[in-house]
C-alpha cells in the first residue's frame, strides 16, 4: 500500500505475471478458431500484452514509479508478424 518494490511485492508480481502469461498461452490456442478477420487484431493484442509483462520484468517489479510499455518500434515489429501468422492460419 506504500507504493515501494519489496521482496513481497516481486513475488506477488512474480505470480501474477505467471498466471497472466498461463491466459495468454491459453488464448492464443483458441486464436485459430476466430473469424478471419479476427485473429490479427486478437494476436497481436496477445503479443503486446505479453511485451508489457516483459518490461515490468525488466522494471524489476516497480510499477509505481515507472511506465511498463513496448516501444513503437516493437509495436510496428509485432504487428505484421502477426499478421503473417494470422494469414497462415487455418
Amino acid at each position: 500500500f506504500r507504493g515501494k518494490v519489496t521482496g513481497k511485492w516481486r513475488r506477488f508480481m512474480k505470480g501474477q505475471i505467471q498466471r497472466a502469461r498461463l491466459f495468454f498461452d491459453e488464448a492464443e490456442k483458441g486464436v485459430t478458431h476466430l473469424d478471419s478477420a479476427s485473429r490479427w487484431p486478437v494476436l497481436a493484442s496477445l503479443w503486446l500484452y505479453r511485451q508489457i509483462l516483459d518490461a515490468i520484468e525488466a522494471n524489476d517489479y516497480n510499477n509505481f514509479t515507472k511506465r511498463a510499455y513496448v516501444g513503437k518500434a516493437k509495436k510496428l515489429l509485432s504487428l505484421p508478424l502477426a499478421y503473417a501468422r494470422t494469414a497462415v492460419a487455418p
